[in-house]
């Protein structure tokens, strides 16, 4: 049995910060230049890391290939965020708690997508072409590649509709009393008291890691504005 890393990032030559329970923004996670253009006071980029694993069982001649697991992150992105400078101490704490709410939403997101499509993929067989082991795994990434657009697709949809209605509830951080109610949904995130609890597949050693990074990646950006 061989196992497939198919890892779609959401852009390889970008670090990025993989949400953490523990791992809470701090204004120095913000290092693009200030767009002096914009009329916000900071931007956090949003995005969206995909890493499907195939179980490859080969028996005699056949190839057999099945969804193990369909793992996803909600990622930050320091270098396409940043944050005006000069902020009041004051304005400075209710901004940032703001953006890290759209962090944790991305990450709410992210797990009802787990869970969604644990229930529809996972163990799943794939029927792949191919005369041979190559091309049979080459199908086989395409077949999961396909898939994973469709998911992505659905956290953008779902992303931006949540994000608008963070905005719009909280007057982007402005209306203290929702976004304490924000902030104690997202805390329940955090303590895993909320409905949400998923289990991360950690691929085991002899995992084989398959190149090929998507050209196109998901990044979703999060802006909010504080006067």
């Amino acid at each position: 049995m061989q196992i497939l890393i198919y890892n779609t990032s959401t852009n390889p030559e970008l670090p990025v910060i993989i949400w953490s329970k523990t791992r809470i923004l701090k204004w120095t996670d913000f290092k693009k230049k200030i767009d002096p253009k914009s009329k916000a006071s900071a931007s956090a980029a949003i995005g969206f890391e995909s890493k499907p694993v195939i179980e490859h069982i080969k028996t005699g001649d056949k190839f057999k290939f099945k969804i193990r697991d369909m793992q996803f992150h909600a990622v930050f992105i320091p270098d396409l965020s940043w944050v005006m400078k000069n902020l009041s101490k004051k304005n400075s704490k209710l901004l940032l708690k703001h953006e890290q709410g759209h962090f944790d939403l991305g990450e709410e997101i992210t797990r009802k997508a787990i869970i969604k499509t644990t229930n529809r993929f996972q163990n799943r067989s794939l029927i792949v072409k191919g005369k041979n082991e190559n091309k049979a795994k080459k199908d086989a990434i395409f077949q999961v590649t396909k898939i994973r657009k469709e998911i992505e697709c659905e956290l953008q949809k779902e992303f931006k509709h949540q994000e608008a209605k963070y905005d719009d509830k909280t007057n982007h951080g402005l209306i203290i009393e929702f976004q304490e109610k924000y902030n104690k949904r997202f805390e329940k995130l955090r303590l895993g008291n909320d409905s949400l609890k998923v289990k991360r597949t950690i691929p085991k050693s002899n995992s084989l890691k398959v190149d090929a990074i998507m050209k196109n990646p998901t990044s979703l950006k999060a802006r909010t504005r504080i006067n």
